[in-house]
């Protein structure tokens, strides 16, 4: 049967979105500085291990994202993969807020210009400096070189059909 549903917005972004939210991902922040040292951050799903040599990361950011020109004059950001149970972190980044970091414990990273490295809720982090950033459609990407990072360990924050869940497996 056709689907002969009304779209707000053309059928393939909406195709897109059904599509894209039924592969699960992790759920990472990003996190850069502004020159005058402000801490800024958003939360995405659009995280690539992309090359083991020279080991590159990519992430994908909105047009929109008002962390992005902070990434993109910083030179440098970190990746924090977000822990199980940590969904309200998730959702601050996430958010319009303008200042995302009130109550968040993070240290400054030594090897990215002193992007925050988030003190709880995470698995991981991975600290880059941008090597590359291309406009595509609605998003920027930006690849960057890994200096540095830390596993921690735990369960992972999946989110899945915009919801967020824990990894099932052993951590």
């Amino acid at each position: 049967m056709k689907d002969t549903q009304s779209f707000p917005t053309p059928p393939e972004a909406d195709l897109y979105r059904r599509l894209s939210g039924s592969f699960p991902t992790g759920v990472c922040v990003v996190t850069t500085r502004e020159p005058d040292g402000t801490p800024r951050g958003l939360t995405t799903q659009s995280f690539v291990g992309l090359s083991a040599d020279p080991a590159l990361m990519l992430v994908s950011v909105d047009r929109s994202s008002r962390t992005l020109e902070a990434l993109k004059k910083s030179g440098a950001f970190v990746i924090n993969f977000l822990e199980a149970g940590h969904d309200r972190l998730a959702l601050r980044f996430a958010s319009k807020a303008d200042d995302k970091f009130t109550d968040v414990r993070w240290s400054p990273s030594a090897r990215a210009d002193g992007a925050p490295v988030l003190d709880e809720g995470i698995v991981a982090y991975a600290e880059c400096r941008t090597v590359q950033s291309i406009e595509a459609g609605d998003h920027w990407i930006v690849i960057g070189s890994l200096v540095g990072g830390e596993v921690r360990g735990g369960q992972p924050l999946l989110y899945y059909r915009r919801s967020y869940a824990a990894w099932p497996g052993q951590a």
